[in-house]
């Protein structure tokens, strides 16, 4: 299993697997892309690899770690429109954690991308957690902390992530089948984060986001409230793009203000725009623009209707620009 980057991380799960102390329960967050699900199953091959050198990769169980395919590694399905997990799917899980492994000396339960998980089931899930079996262990992948209850937090041992180097996440790319053009354009856009320049290769509909991205900083920086109004329209009929497309205008927004504060590598996916809306803002402006965007996360968050929340983003939006 080859990794990229994450070197800290990595380091902490093998201090974790050496000591003697090994615990029961693995938080792994960070930003979409940055390697959560990978380090997750990798932690699983350290855990349950035969091999001398852990993990190995040609042992038998790192051959069905590799496949996904080992009897006693369950990814536990989501389910919701939020894609949480049900009671119903915590309560297998504590009825058959207890049981004995199939293979080997330990069985793991994977929750990867935990961020919804309600808190029924985290409560349902708290004592098996508290009080795990010898041979059971439980990895959770999520982008923030704050998804999981403190009773929870108190019981994991959390490990973040982190984007790669350019050069890291290039190489990557390049080991994944993708041309050099293909990798410069993918990481121009999205910089060190591995999966997100994958996703972008192989996705028109995050390269269309990243388009619409760029025209809303372009029309913001014009102050042409008709043409940020068509393109907020234009990603609110899907909200996971929405979603991303203002996550993506915040970027553009720091690496602003970072520039016009005389300092900061870029982590947006228009590096020349940045420049230009850095040389047109104060920062009083951008701490409000931030506000904005933050308040209309936090409305779609709360099921408010996306149209609705545009509409109110582009007035906030010509307010505080026009200042």
């Amino acid at each position: 299993m080859k990794l990229y980057g994450n070197e800290h991380a990595l380091a902490a799960l093998e201090a974790m697997c050496t000591s003697g102390r090994l615990p029961h329960s693995f938080l792994i967050y960070g930003e979409q892309g940055t390697g959560k699900k990978t380090l997750a199953w990798y932690l699983a091959a350290r855990l349950l690899c035969e091999g001398a050198q852990k993990p190995c990769g040609s042992c038998k169980p790192c051959h069905n770690l590799e496949h996904r395919q080992h009897p006693d590694v369950m990814e536990i399905p989501h389910s919701g429109k939020t894609g949480g997990f049900s009671v119903e799917s915590i309560r297998r899980v504590c009825a058959d954690a207890y049981k004995t492994p199939n293979n080997g000396m330990r069985k793991l339960y994977l929750f990867t991308d935990a961020d919804h998980m309600t808190v029924q089931a985290q409560n349902a899930l708290l004592k098996l957690v508290e009080e795990p079996p010898d041979f059971t262990y439980f990895v959770f992948t999520a982008q923030s902390r704050h998804a999981f209850l403190e009773t929870i937090l108190s019981r994991v041992s959390a490990i973040g992530t982190s984007p790669c180097t350019d050069a890291q996440c290039t190489q990557a790319l390049l080991s994944a089948g993708h041309t050099p053009e293909e990798a410069a354009r993918a990481v121009s856009v999205f910089h060190g984060n591995i999966g997100r320049c994958l996703a972008y290769l192989t996705d028109p509909g995050l390269q269309e986001t990243v388009a619409l991205t760029k025209k809303l900083a372009d029309s913001i920086m014009n102050r042409d409230e008709y043409a940020l109004l068509a393109a907020l329209t234009a990603c609110s009929t899907d909200k996971s793009r929405l979603m991303t497309a203002l996550e993506l205008l915040d970027r553009q927004l720091r690496d602003a203000l970072c520039l016009r504060s005389g300092g900061g590598a870029c982590i947006g996916c228009y590096p020349e725009g940045a420049a230009q809306f850095a040389q047109r803002i104060t920062l009083a402006q951008g701490e409000q623009l931030h506000s904005a965007l933050l308040r209309t996360v936090q409305d779609l968050e709360g099921n408010v209707s996306p149209a609705l929340a545009v509409s109110a983003l582009c007035a906030d939006i010509m307010t505080e620009n026009g200042k």
